[in-house]
């Protein structure tokens, strides 16, 4: 059922939805942006599409209605992408892109900020990251810093960066459920 569900978001995608949140530097690149628009433009369908089919949560208060909610499309998005592999989105043409722009990133002139404000919020080890799994609640979500944020593909709403120790993983905002992660992704530190 879940390829069903990826072929059919695959199929639905459309240009205007796309637009929405691409960057117009790295779409225009002929090197995988165009792909990663269109993964992350089908997996936002794939969201909205199982929030809208949910039944409306129980609960006495509206802060257990939200929890109730937020667990059960968790549930709804794990089950859907059961299939879902590591480079999923991140195909390797879409790899090789992110990781150049993350070298120039650390390796410029900013490098050493982002580094540090990257350090400064990520005070925990965390084990790897897995696709399908759900970001530990323990994990700190350290904030992007915007000199890395700009350099990377703008993304909807449902969808956030995070970088941990050198991966850089894709997760669902509302759910955390993530995505997809890139290993390797940010270069070892001088």
């Amino acid at each position: 059922m879940s390829r069903l569900v990826w072929v059919l978001a695959f199929a639905l995608i459309s240009a205007a939805a796309a637009t929405s949140f691409q960057s117009n530097s790295f779409v225009a690149a002929e090197d995988g942006g165009s792909i990663f628009v269109e993964r992350v433009a089908a997996f936002v369908r794939l969201h909205k599409g199982l929030d809208a089919a949910l039944p409306p949560p129980t609960g006495a208060t509206e802060a257990e209605r939200g929890v109730a909610r937020q667990r059960a499309l968790t549930s709804a998005l794990i089950a859907a992408r059961r299939d879902a592999r590591q480079g999923d989105v991140f195909t390797p043409v879409v790899a090789a892109r992110f990781r150049a722009i993350l070298r120039d990133a650390f390796t410029g002139p900013d490098g050493a900020n982002i580094r540090r404000t990257l350090k400064e919020g990520d005070p925990v080890t965390l084990p790897p990251m897995h696709v399908n799994d759900v970001y530990p609640e323990n994990a700190p979500l350290v904030t992007m810093p915007p000199t890395l944020l700009r350099r990377l593909p703008s993304l909807p709403m449902e969808l956030s960066y995070r970088i941990v120790g050198r991966e850089l993983v894709l997760k669902d905002v509302d759910t955390n459920v993530i995505v997809d992660v890139l290993p390797d992704a940010v270069p070892a530190a001088p």
